[in-house]
Parts: structure tokens; sequence; C-alpha cells
């Protein structure tokens, strides 16, 4: 069972890792980059997202 003790708005599986700091954020982007990912970003403004459907680029 999952737990959400920081009480975090959560949306999917990878929104229960921990919080990163700006330099792990840059070293797993370098890394995926490095291997030959594809990347995107979903995002939303939403502050209590509803939907499923986010901008992504």
């Amino acid at each position: 069972m999952m737990t959400n003790p920081a009480n975090r708005v959560t949306q999917g599986q990878f929104s229960f890792l921990p919080e990163l700091s700006d330099e792990q954020i840059m070293l797993q982007i370098k890394w995926a980059i490095d291997h030959g990912w594809a990347l995107s970003v979903e995002y939303t403004d939403d502050p209590h997202p509803r939907n499923t459907y986010w901008e992504m680029y």
C-alpha cells in the first residue's frame, strides 16, 4: 500500500518518488539523454488536477 505522508498532490506512479533537488533532476536528465532516451515534460497549472489531459512539451 502506498502512503502520502507529505500530503502532496499525486498523479501517477512516479509522483510517489521522493522530492529531487535541481542537481538530482539535472543528473537524471543527463543520464537519459546520454542513453538516447526521448524526454517529455507534462505540465498543468491546476493545483488540484482532476483530468488526465495535461500540456506536454
